[in-house]
């Protein structure tokens, strides 16, 4: 039972290290490895067979308004909190990430993991 237990974490490991390997290829090729960051959407592309190229984004420019309008207010010294309560206050409302509404943690995000539209490279 011992080994079996050994051999099926090694399992995971293996698996968790490919899909890691994968998602870095798929990004370093320039396409979306995983959800699409708030701001962009899926392009909609065909190769020359008529199949849709996976992994495509491009930028939304509604939501890119929006992203450097947080980017100029939060230069200016406006907390996260505070810009999500004006999004959020506006009428008609500004459709958060996910079409919810906004939080300052959509905003902040959070450092170590790259998310929030202020931590995330994109």
């Amino acid at each position: 039972m011992n080994i079996g237990a050994v051999l099926s974490q090694e399992m995971v490991e293996q698996g968790r290290y490919r899909t890691r390997e994968g998602m870095r290829t798929t990004v370093q090729k320039g396409k979306a490895a995983g959800g699409i960051a708030y701001g962009y959407r899926v392009k909609q592309a065909y190769d020359e067979r008529g199949d849709r190229i996976p992994g495509l984004r491009e930028i939304d420019e509604a939501a890119a308004r929006i992203i450097r309008w947080i980017y100029e207010e939060y230069a200016k010294g406006h907390s996260p909190k505070d810009l999500a309560v004006e999004l959020n206050s506006r009428v008609p409302a500004v459709p958060g990430p996910r079409g919810a509404k906004w939080r300052d943690t959509a905003i902040r995000g959070h450092v170590s993991r790259g998310s929030g539209i202020l931590n995330n490279e994109l």
